[in-house]
């Protein structure tokens, strides 16, 4: 998206696998790291932004807290607008419009951009507190809004029936003087308006618009024959954001400095890299285009000379769709996590081993919080939906004990069966369920895998190293969740494996009536048949006085137990549930046979049949 151009104007042990760098430029399946090339003034270090689970995310605006605004797609395939903060991403869309933008956003988190109707006419919209509102340029029949002062000040383009373009800042038009067209995109504290124009002779130039009137004009020597070019952004500092698009050339994205040529910079590996905003310490947001045709968001952020050398080396790999096994190749200028990792590869999962307690740990898109750590020397299993081309930068490991290799092979899963797999989910309900343990069966396997409940999440994870199958469609996996007393905390809930949580490598579940039961309910004694004692248990959905009472086939007393007054929950465990040991009310051993089993509260009574069998 852009301004309208008239058409009529041209893991550890098996999971750690540790090579030096010299040992993997041997390898021939193994390509050597190269760096970028800086031969400018300005450093600039290189960093990804993205959301797990979203392939196309258009950074067009960015502020000083770190936060960010753009286009995102919904599942139909719609652009809409979105903003990142703290790392949350929100989506906006007004209803009935063909597409929803923002590319202005500014320090109170206000966004600007426009909507198109189905008649093909462009709103100006603003974002505040949450909330969409309609604002057009007086009297216009287009209003297309691309930039949002730091008091709200709006600018932007208005275009009439003929498709004419003027600028306009506020409610009042702005043009260059002279030009046939004239886009206007930001301005900064000091007044400064940055845009383009079209000249008499169809020609593209950005311009600066200084507040005692004058102009300069902006252009790209080395790339007269231009389609387009588009001035962006400028900072308080005065550094500017502008792209240009030459004949038979790639849009390519600059940043000018005062007093210096413009600095072409391109996100390495990328196809096409679009720069879109500065904050006030230099760092430009914008987004690239992968081979894949994924679409992330970026941020380049200005440094040293040493450190740009640092973390401007580059490492580009492939990975096939299903399960996957990576390292992290080289050290990233921020520290990488789950969230990071799945968000670059496009993941459904990702599953690491906890070293210390021997098991497999999960993190999926669904979890509340960034997961752990991604190390160098380490191995992680990803599941990917399609094919992905993934692009590390950042620094050679300092240890070469700690050199991280190459992702690893890949090791494709089939249609049926998979060797890693999770199973996750929310505890949904009012009370805190953290430190709940959750162990999920596969029945057909009786393999068991466990996680601790955070924040109401959970992900339990297993795999197998040597690629052999641990799941497969129409296995029965089943759950209990157990309090912080390893008592029984739920009923046992089954799921089956479906072709799409088995292609995704994950289940993702919904458990309620934890802790306490929606109903109360006497359950079937276990063992059943038993000789000599068994266990009876129970549910209760309220506090109460409990009794059990145990009858012959006859209808005649055997005993009953006066269980006092119990707390509402899960009365399952031999530790909490009803004990019998086969005898009546003189001690005796009861015969061999049918008797019936009756618990009662002042609210519920239910009885159930047990064999006595010797």
């Amino acid at each position: 998206m852009g301004h309208h151009i008239n058409t009529k104007l041209p893991l550890l042990i098996c999971l750690i696998i540790c090579f030096t760098w010299h040992v993997a430029a041997q390898d021939d399946l193994l390509p050597t790291p190269v760096t970028i090339a800086e031969t400018h003034t300005q450093h600039y270090i290189y960093e990804t932004i993205n959301v797990p689970g979203v392939d196309f995310l258009e950074v067009t605006g960015t502020n000083d807290h770190g936060h960010y605004a753009g286009n995102t797609k919904n599942k139909d395939g719609k652009l809409i607008g979105f903003t990142l903060i703290n790392g949350v991403l929100s989506t906006y869309d007004v209803p009935d419009s063909r597409q929803t933008t923002f590319y202005g956003f500014n320090n109170a988190g206000q966004a600007a951009g426009f909507y198109i109707d189905q008649d093909e006419i462009s709103h100006g919209i603003i974002l505040q507190d949450g909330a969409l509102k309609v604002w057009n340029f007086p009297g216009a029949l287009n209003t297309q809004i691309f930039g949002i002062g730091a008091a709200g000040q709006l600018l932007g383009d208005i275009i009439d029936a003929d498709d004419a373009v003027n600028g306009f800042v506020g409610e009042m038009p702005f043009d260059v003087p002279g030009a046939a067209t004239t886009f206007v995109d930001d301005i900064n504290a000091a007044g400064v308006i940055v845009g383009s124009y079209i000249d008499t002779n169809e020609k593209y130039h950005g311009f600066i618009h200084y507040p005692d009137g004058s102009v300069t004009d902006i252009d790209v020597p080395e790339k007269p024959n231009l389609e387009y070019l588009f001035v962006n952004a400028i900072n308080d500092a005065g550094v500017i954001v502008f792209r240009a698009k030459a004949v038979d050339d790639i849009e390519r994205s600059y940043v000018l400095h005062p007093n210096s040529p413009p600095l072409e910079l391109r996100y390495p590996g990328s196809l096409v890299t679009v720069l879109r905003d500065i904050d006030s310490e230099g760092r430009i947001a914008g987004y690239y285009d992968m081979p894949d045709g994924r679409r992330h968001g970026c941020i380049i952020s200005p440094t040293s000379q040493a450190e740009a050398d640092k973390y401007g080396n580059v490492y580009t790999t492939s990975l096939t769709k299903g399960l996957n096994m990576v390292s992290l190749p080289l050290e990233s200028s921020r520290p990488m996590t789950a969230r990071s990792l799945a968000g670059m590869t496009g993941a459904t999962v990702v599953i690491a081993l906890d070293a210390e307690n021997q098991r497999f740990i999960g993190w999926t898109r669904g979890a509340p919080n960034d997961g752990f750590s991604i190390e160098g020397g380490m191995g992680y299993i990803v599941n990917v939906p399609k094919p992905r081309e993934v692009i590390f930068v950042g620094a050679r490991w300092a240890n070469e004990m700690d050199v991280a290799a190459a992702p690893l092979a890949t090791r494709i899963t089939t249609s049926q069966e998979a060797w890693a797999f999770v199973v996750s989910g929310q505890l949904e309900g009012k009370q805190k369920f953290d430190g709940y343990q959750i162990a999920v069966r596969n029945l057909r396997t009786n393999a068991v895998m466990t996680a601790q409940v955070r924040y109401n999440y959970f992900a339990a994870a297993t795999a197998d190293l040597n690629y052999r199958s641990v799941v497969q469609v129409g296995d029965t996996l089943e759950l209990v969740v157990t309090d912080t007393n390893g008592n029984i905390a739920s009923e046992k809930f089954t799921f089956e494996v479906t072709p799409t949580s088995l292609a995704n490598a994950l289940l993702s579940v919904n458990l309620n009536e934890i802790g306490t039961p929606t109903r109360s309910l006497l359950l079937q004694n276990y063992p059943n048949p038993f000789n000599p004692e068994t266990w009876i248990p129970y549910h209760l959905s309220e506090d109460s006085p409990v009794s059990i009472s145990i009858y012959d086939a006859s209808g005649g007393l055997v005993r009953t137990f006066s269980l006092g007054f119990q707390l509402a929950g899960f009365y399952y465990d031999r530790e909490r549930a009803a004990y019998w040991d086969g005898r009546n009310t003189f001690g005796e051993s009861v015969a061999s046979g049918v008797y019936f089993y009756r618990l009662a509260t002042p609210s519920f009574e239910q009885t159930r049949r047990m064999i006595v069998l010797k």
